[in-house]
């Protein structure tokens, strides 16, 4: 007869008890494990911006694409599955660590065997050298699924901040001591893979569990379908479409432009909701079947993150025509309305990451990988009908499409929760008019003062922030009053 499976170790369960208090610090830590590595990238992307051209920053960013896209095709997404599914054993995990690996590796070798077919395809002959280099990166994130997924799935929100700080620390290290050898753009390339090693190492130094011999049909078939379509949602989400047309279609520069703004607005974007998107998911999948905390605790956070990331999109937006020339360089200043578009998408991407979690919480990985499929293709077709346009007219087609689908999303959300929309929209209403209130001071002192260059840039970050909390005082300190005690209910509870 076979063995029983091995007992599920302690930390498998979902947390009920002391959940509150779990969450409350997680956000703490979630915000330590977003904010470094924006700190160590802004210091690095100041460095190598000065020394880069746009067209080298574009090779780059066009391998590290191609390689995301052949890493999409992974079945990482059984790591979601780890964590939403309620009865878990090793048998789980053991199935996950190697049907992850084994691809991982399989996918690393269908890489080095394509570098050479691809660059030809792209007509970028430097992805010859860098796809083979970049590619080791799909062995080492494969291998961390399930320790990963252990420390999200028990909470341990301070592991997952240590290990991102060291990953940080050590790859601008290494990218700044390449770059001062004269490497150049092959700087990028070992920072990549240094953070990618060293979030391997300590996810498994921070994990008890070990892997054992083999895969168990019954634990795949478990999986499978939430498994499915997370991954099928990985691989939709991870494909840089974008990049991988705008390079053919509008040449190294555009890319190398295109980048430069998303790489700010991404370590904005990351710094904003990343201590919210690293709770989001497990906390709200161990409330899935609570429906009352499930909406208390989906509108809190929701209103939470509209206050705190609206102003900082709306306000990168009306000083960045100041800000990057000073900060990093003329030969940027082409990147400045790419990167005001970026952030008409930004004020959508931080509510979007805690609808992405609402709805893989309840079970329906299937939907949110549907809708992101139509995203990626409406993007894809918005580059070619535009791409003739120039980079300005891509990326704004692309925000005023994110816009127009976005109504879909939010109709699904109130759905779930059974809430009606309009209590959802309300959510917004204070941060917007704080923004329109913001943005109408600062735009006053293009015109009311003598100030320029880093003068009139403190001031306009001065007045609108100090616009902005006047507004939140005014309009809705009743409403933030409110949530301050549920919060502190929230934690004498947990």
């Amino acid at each position: 007869m076979p063995s029983p499976p091995p007992p599920a170790p302690e930390d498998l369960a979902h947390f009920s008890s002391g959940r509150a208090r779990r969450a409350f610090t997680g956000v703490l830590w979630s915000g330590v494990n977003a904010l470094v590595p924006t700190i160590s990238g802004l210091v690095v992307f100041l460095f190598v911006s000065r020394i880069l051209e746009p067209a080298e920053l574009g090779y780059v960013s066009l391998a590290v694409a191609v390689v995301g896209t052949l890493g999409a095709f992974s079945p990482a997404g059984f790591g979601d599955a780890l964590v939403q599914r309620s009865a878990l054993d090793g048998r789980h995990l053991d199935t996950t660590f190697w049907l992850c690996l084994v691809w991982g590796g399989a996918l690393y070798l269908g890489t080095v065997l394509l570098a050479g077919p691809i660059a030809a395809l792209m007509r970028e002959p430097m992805l010859n050298s860098l796809l083979p280099v970049v590619g080791l990166r799909l062995i080492l994130d494969q291998a961390a699924v399930v320790p990963s997924a252990l420390l999200s799935r028990s909470m341990q929100f301070r592991s997952l901040a240590l290990r991102t700080l060291i990953a940080s620390v050590m790859s601008m290290i290494v990218c700044l001591a390449v770059l001062q050898a004269g490497y150049g753009m092959w700087a990028l390339v070992a920072s990549q893979l240094v953070g990618a090693i060293v979030v391997c190492v300590v996810s498994w130094m921070a994990v008890a569990w070990r892997p054992g011999r083999g895969m168990d049909r019954a634990a795949l078939r478990d999986l499978s379908h939430f498994g499915g379509f997370a991954s099928g949602s990985r691989l939709i989400s991870t494909i840089n479409v974008d990049q991988l047309l705008i390079g053919p279609l509008i040449g190294s520069t555009g890319l190398g432009l295109f980048s430069f703004a998303r790489r700010i607005f991404q370590m904005l974007n990351d710094v904003l909701t990343g201590a919210l998107a690293g709770v989001a998911y497990p906390l709200l999948s161990s409330m899935q079947n609570e429906p009352d905390k499930l909406r208390e605790a989906y509108l809190a956070t929701t209103f939470l993150s509209s206050v705190l990331a609206f102003p900082c999109f709306v306000g990168l937006a009306l000083i960045a025509e100041d800000l990057i020339p000073l900060l990093f360089g003329p030969q940027w200043t082409g990147a400045v309305p790419v990167l005001q578009w970026f952030c008409a998408i930004g004020l959508l991407s931080c509510i979007g990451i805690l609808q992405a979690a609402l709805i893989r919480a309840k079970g329906r990985a299937d939907w949110w990988m549907w809708y992101q499929l139509v995203q990626q293709i409406l993007t894809g077709a918005v580059i070619v009908l535009l791409a003739r346009m120039g980079i300005v007219a891509a990326i704004a087609g692309i925000a005023i499409k994110t816009w127009l689908v976005w109504p879909f999303v939010a109709r699904f959300v109130g759905r779930l929760l059974d809430l009606d929309i309009r209590s959802y929209m309300a959510q917004f209403a204070l941060p917007l008019a704080g923004c329109a209130a913001m943005a109408a001071a600062t735009s006053a002192l293009d015109h009311g003062t003598a100030l320029s260059g880093a003068a009139l840039l403190c001031t306009k970050i001065a007045v609108g922030a100090a616009v902005y909390a006047a507004v939140l005082v005014l309009l809705g300190r009743k409403r933030l009053l409110e949530l301050r005690a549920v919060i502190g209910a929230g934690r004498r509870r947990g």
